[in-house]
């Protein structure tokens, strides 16, 4: 049997051993169901697994290059090394859980008073994404960092409701401030990741706020029909999110965005799902293994320099590196494409040398991900850190699939907005709560996933 025809039957493999990773641990009480790290492996299972599904059977209908069977083995390879390495750290990496426990501590009230002036705070954040201030440098940050904004004023409005739910005024704030998130999401150029984090606000804070210690089949049950009818949702906004650039080619104003969105309904019967399946990511990480190990040489830690100079104006540094989402389409010299690519985990790997950078960025992504859970499990019932985890959630879901610089900016895009946004409350309305320094060996050595958080 060629490598080909085994990639089918190994890309199913990939898909239940990461099923079994979030539903076994969930089950058995040893960790909770909407972390960072399952929001990772759900994507992992869709850019990885069903994405190499897509490339063994619609082969001939998405195919880039011809590939030989030594490319097949290293996408394989790849993201065994990959995952191995992602799992091992987070398992097994014990630093991400001490230091957990001394940062962030402090922040805001998140009272129904305070609310609305952290509403506030977020909207003109938000709103400056918009029109950021003309001035290199600034313009570049306020416009990542803004529309962040949108989902952290999402789940303050929510947690607020969530304390006083027989609180009219409060559920008319939420509704408000959820429709405006949504029509921000389409005007800032209708991009699925941020309608994503705005619908994924709610479940999550939900989660967190009330669902944790309720049953676990329960809690599988009622995300599981939410997930799905989010994804039927999500289709739909894909067939009519670009009604600037089809028919009509519409203006994106208020007017526009607010009859896109009303046909979300309608259109879930016609949902585009198989557009979001995969997304052709196995496919660009075999283009990139293919040259990348064959006729163009690698590029070390491409990504990292990537990152550390996303925020220099490119008028200042002209050639400063571009993503291999970018630079790949162009490399292969494909035809008829978008402009940038999710060139896959893998690709970026091979792009990068090989092997034992997936095993980098394996252990990175997992130290990362181990860090903010285990703050998570502290804080649970903290909106501001809610918040945070809710406006990367898009990026956390979609960075296997790549750029994996250009997610990864987004992410760091939302750490500054939740920063910043928490910063201006504290020196508005004072410190509203202080969590305890928790890095002693016993919360170091305790498995405090879905352990009712007494100490706090």
């Amino acid at each position: 049997m060629s490598s080909f025809h085994l990639l089918g039957p190994f890309s199913f493999g990939v898909i239940g051993v990461i099923a079994l990773l979030i539903i076994v641990p969930y089950l058995r009480g040893k960790s909770d169901l909407l972390t960072t790290w399952n929001l990772f492996l759900v994507g992992s299972a869709n850019f990885i697994g069903l994405a190499g599904v897509k490339a063994a059977y619609e082969s001939e209908r998405f195919r880039i290059l011809e590939y030989t069977n030594s490319d097949y083995e290293l996408f394989m390879l790849g993201a065994v090394v990959f995952l191995t390495s992602l799992v091992l750290t987070y398992r097994f990496v014990k630093f991400p859980r001490r230091i957990a426990g001394r940062f962030f501590r402090k922040w805001p009230p998140s009272n129904s008073r305070t609310l609305y002036g952290m509403l506030l705070i977020s909207l003109v954040l938000a709103a400056l994404a918009f029109k950021p201030p003309p001035i290199q440098g600034v313009a570049q940050v306020v416009s990542h960092v803004g529309n962040k904004a949108t989902i952290i004023a999402v789940v303050l409005a929510f947690a607020a409701w969530c304390r006083s739910k027989s609180n009219l005024v409060l559920l008319a704030t939420l509704l408000t401030v959820l429709l405006a998130g949504l029509l921000i999401g389409v005007l800032t150029g209708g991009g699925r990741r941020t309608i994503l984090g705005v619908a994924i606000a709610i479940p999550i804070a939900y989660y967190w706020l009330e669902l944790r210690y309720r049953s676990p089949t329960t809690n599988i049950a009622v995300l599981g029909v939410t997930s799905f009818v989010m994804l039927l949702a999500l289709g739909a906004y894909s067939t009519v999110r670009h009604f600037d650039r089809q028919g009509e080619k519409k203006e994106r104003n208020v007017a526009n965005a607010m009859e896109a969105l009303l046909k979300i309904p309608k259109q879930m019967l016609n949902s585009d799902v198989d557009q979001l399946a995969g997304q052709n990511a196995a496919q660009t990480a075999l283009a990139a293994i293919h040259v990348y190990t064959r006729e163009e040489d690698p590029v070390p830690f491409h990504s990292v320099f990537y990152v550390g100079t996303i925020y220099i104006p490119r008028a200042f540094w002209p050639d400063k590196p571009k993503g291999l989402g970018y630079t790949l389409p162009k490399t292969v010299r494909a035809k008829g494409t978008r402009a940038t690519w999710g060139p896959n985990v893998i690709g970026h790997g091979f792009h990068e040398g090989g092997l034992h950078m997936l095993v980098f960025y394996g252990f990175l992504a997992a130290v990362a991900l181990r860090f903010v859970d285990e703050m998570l499990v502290r804080q649970s019932t903290n909106p501001y850190l809610l918040a945070f985890v809710s406006a990367s959630s898009g990026h956390i879901l979609g960075w296997t699939r790549g750029d994996i610089g250009t997610f990864t900016v987004q992410i760091i895009s939302a750490v500054l907005a939740i920063l910043f946004v928490s910063w201006i409350g504290r020196l508005m309305f004072g410190t509203g709560v202080v969590y305890p320094r928790t890095d002693d060996p016993y919360f170091v050595n305790q498995n405090l996933f879905r352990q009712p958080v007494a100490y706090y």
